[in-house]
């Protein structure tokens, strides 16, 4: 939502003196900032056509003329840039990394803030594996996703937020770090974009006349549509041989046209077993960044039903989605 949006309003925001960065990327996520910093190469880096230290040592260079070109395109008066992409806390999983994009940021600018959203681990969850089974990640079901997220080669280390943060804070320091808490009860107006627009403004009364949100919310698939692909996995999975799918590539735009209801849920049980390995954790988040909160950083729940709808797939369910598929793709003679 706040990287369509911001992408969506550049003449609101150059008016106000911001600018949404220009670095390379297709859309408003600024993975490419990733791709320049990670010190192993990685599958997404790859579909950019990314596949060697010296591909990715050009790609760097040119990333940084770039961003030198948006800067001097820009009027006097704009005098701050956002840059946003998930992938930095996801995928700069060392030290060295951190660094490396410090470094490449330097270069640019004078005054670096680090703004991160943390949200409660199962929810994060849920969230990411309806991204795994969208993008063809995974066959795994929810209950062994669970156990693979809390294993030595975890796809989600960055909701280890003591663990990752500590790498960030001894590059960055505390003071150059934001962290709020994703939760609508916190956000300002209750609102995401103007949560963030007041960490940009600096004000708790940010200015939202006339700014548009995106009409395309970050919304996943449905519970039947997740269970459906993982699935199809076998089949269409996102590397194979070795390589990105052509194949998902190709189907990724109607995947993503599914059915994004009902939506899933897990059961209690299934998330009080995800949040209470945390505890130490997000009670070192609390003392580090928001020590006067009342209570638990992450408050237990009680909207958790007795019983999930993950895992779950009717015949019916079955021929719909099957429907939808292919009444979109294009079946061309061999």
């Amino acid at each position: 939502m706040i990287q369509n949006s911001f992408a969506a309003n550049e003449d609101w925001l150059a008016e106000r003196g911001i600018a949404y960065g220009k670095v390379l990327a297709p859309d408003a996520n600024h993975i490419t900032l990733f791709f320049a910093c990670a010190e192993k190469i990685h599958d997404f880096a790859r579909v950019y056509g990314l596949n060697t230290p010296a591909e990715v040592a050009e790609f760097r260079s040119r990333l940084s003329r770039r961003i030198e070109e948006h800067k001097a395109s820009l009027p006097e008066h704009v005098t701050t840039m956002v840059m946003s992409s998930e992938n930095l806390l996801g995928n700069l999983r060392t030290q060295a990394e951190i660094r490396s994009l410090k470094s490449f940021l330097s270069q640019h600018f004078d005054d670096i803030e680090i703004v991160l959203y943390v949200r409660r681990q199962d929810d994060a969850l849920i969230s990411m594996y309806g991204e795994f089974m969208r993008r063809g990640f995974s066959d795994e079901t929810f209950d062994q996703f669970i156990k693979t997220c809390a294993g030595p080669d975890s796809p989600v280390p960055y909701l280890y937020y003591r663990r990752e943060l500590s790498k960030w804070i001894s590059v960055w320091g505390k003071e150059k770090m934001v962290v709020r808490r994703f939760s609508p009860v916190d956000f300002i107006q209750g609102d995401i974009l103007a949560d963030f627009m007041g960490v940009v403004q600096r004000t708790w009364t940010p200015d939202m006349e006339g700014f548009k949100p995106s009409p395309e919310p970050n919304l996943g698939l449905s519970a039947p549509a997740l269970e459906f692909l993982r699935r199809l996995h076998p089949a269409i999975p996102f590397v194979k041989n070795g390589k990105p799918n052509e194949q998902r590539s190709k189907l990724t735009p109607f995947i993503n046209a599914l059915p994004k209801q009902p939506r899933p849920v897990m059961a209690a049980a299934t998330a009080r077993r995800i949040m209470d390995p945390f505890q130490n954790a997000n009670r070192w988040l609390k003392n580090e960044f928001n020590p006067t909160l009342e209570g638990a950083f992450f408050p237990a729940r009680a909207d958790h039903p007795e019983f999930g709808n993950l895992g779950q797939l009717t015949l019916e369910d079955s021929i719909e989605l099957t429907g939808q598929l292919l009444a979109n793709v294009e079946i061309v003679p061999k």
